[in-house]
């Protein structure tokens, strides 16, 4: 064999050996390799119920509710079981969120109460229903909001942490008044 024909054989099995292991690493890093979970932020499609008011249904929590046309509403998927759905107007002057977590106790425990409220305030609790689900409203303060209104209940293996800040009560009152579970 010539020094040519050596050569040219060696080089084309380098460049084999080069675009294996190219593929082979590509491979490993699109599938292999642990992926950036950065949340999914989706806008569902809502239904308009008046000039004024719109139709929220989620059909994976089987709930819905009426809340003003102005807001704008956003479901947020991390990749973990919980869920975030926000209720926010453009300037972000008003607006809400519901926190959805599975939970399989039948009242909220202090731990999940401290997880899930690091401040630990939970002032002035009442016992209200939420289309027929017992709930506990109450004022707490967040680091971002500060005073809040929260509304928490548990229904069909699920924990419901709905929170708005403190001067939009009667507001958030009105639109929790239209909650239906399905």
């Amino acid at each position: 064999m010539s020094i040519s024909k050596m050569w040219k054989s060696k080089m084309n099995t380098k460049y084999a050996v080069i675009g294996t292991i190219i593929v082979t690493a590509v491979t490993v890093l699109v599938f292999v390799a642990p992926q950036t979970s950065s949340p999914i932020i989706m806008v569902p499609s809502t239904g308009w119920v008046s000039e004024t008011e719109r139709e929220y249904k989620n059909l994976l929590f089987h709930f819905s509710l009426i809340y003003p046309k102005d807001l704008q509403v956003r479901e947020y998927d991390d990749g973990t079981s919980a869920s975030t759905i926000t209720f926010e107007d453009r300037a972000g002057k008003n607006g809400f969120q519901i926190f959805i977590v599975p939970y399989p106790e039948k009242q909220v425990s202090v731990e999940q109460f401290k997880k899930d409220v690091p401040s630990g305030v939970m002032e002035n609790p009442i016992n209200i229903k939420i289309d027929g689900a017992p709930a506990t409203l109450f004022y707490s303060r967040d680091v971002i909001v500060g005073d809040t209104l929260e509304v928490w209940f548990i229904k069909n293996g699920f924990l419901y942490e709905v929170t708005t800040s403190k001067e939009l009560e009667s507001w958030l009152a009105d639109i929790m008044k239209t909650w239906q579970f399905f």
